[in-house]
């Protein structure tokens, strides 16, 4: 039986890319729709594995760097290769690397994720955290948007270093007008996501928000909840409850959710 199987999305190649692909034992799709997203969602959908891999075929990823991301299969749902973080960096041309770094930081404060690296798409995937379905992106900005529906779903992302190297071969299809545009839609999607009771961390994030009114909301509503248990009930059962930072201040109360 097969143990694992490469998948090339082939999106408009020039050169022998497929046919080198092929006759290494690949699986090569030709792009249907346009767009990186577009194709990322194709792969995922086509791929049978319980673990995925993605990386660019332009050596940009170094593929040594697989065997890392694959030893730390157990211990995230999510293993993002990061040039961001100790250990890693980049040699791409000085604007690429910094407006990647800005884009990361924007998304990082706004939305509130503890990562680094946002944009990187060498990573590792558990199948079960994938949702192909509800992306939105159509671009680069599925990769943050992938991230950051995880995140808000509970799940565990870890980083690992990652030397990033300029492309050596072939020429990007960016169109810097659209992708500006996809990550603005992007950004205004993902902040109502975050600012909702989808997010799993939301009440803890309220709770110590930046923004005053919602931070002073968020903590009178728990000190009146909090003050009316503990003077008339002596257990407590909470159907629906979410991560409610109020039910997990209550060791003695029973919680319940689907």
């Amino acid at each position: 039986a097969e143990h694992h199987e490469i998948i090339v999305i082939d999106g408009g190649s020039s050169d022998a890319t497929a046919d080198v692909a092929r006759a290494n034992g690949a699986r090569v799709l030709v792009q249907d729709k346009p767009g990186y997203g577009a194709g990322f969602i194709q792969g995922l959908r086509e791929c049978a594995g319980e673990y995925l891999i993605t990386l660019d075929a332009d050596f940009s990823h170094r593929p040594q760097l697989i065997a890392e991301l694959w030893s730390m299969r157990g211990r995230a749902d999510i293993v993002v290769a990061s040039r961001y973080v100790s250990g890693g960096k980049s040699s791409a041309p000085f604007w690429r690397t910094f407006s990647s770094w800005l884009l990361s930081q924007i998304f990082k404060r706004i939305l509130s994720i503890p990562l680094h690296d946002l944009s990187s798409g060498f990573r590792l995937y558990r199948r079960g955290v994938l949702t192909p379905e509800a992306y939105k992106g159509r671009h680069f900005d599925i990769l943050l948007e992938v991230l950051v529906r995880a995140v808000s779903d509970g799940r565990m992302v870890l980083e690992t270093p990652l030397v990033y190297t300029a492309r050596q071969s072939g020429m990007g299809h960016v169109r810097l007008a659209a992708l500006a545009n996809a990550y603005v839609a992007q950004l205004f999607r993902l902040w109502k996501l975050r600012n909702s009771i989808e997010s799993v961390d939301y009440d803890h994030r309220a709770y110590d928000s930046r923004i005053p009114l919602q931070r002073y909301w968020q903590r009178k509503r728990f000190q009146i909840v909090r003050g009316f248990l503990e003077s008339e009930y002596e257990s407590v059962l909470d159907v629906g409850c979410g991560c409610s930072k109020i039910i997990q201040s209550l060791p003695q109360a029973v919680a319940f959710d689907l």
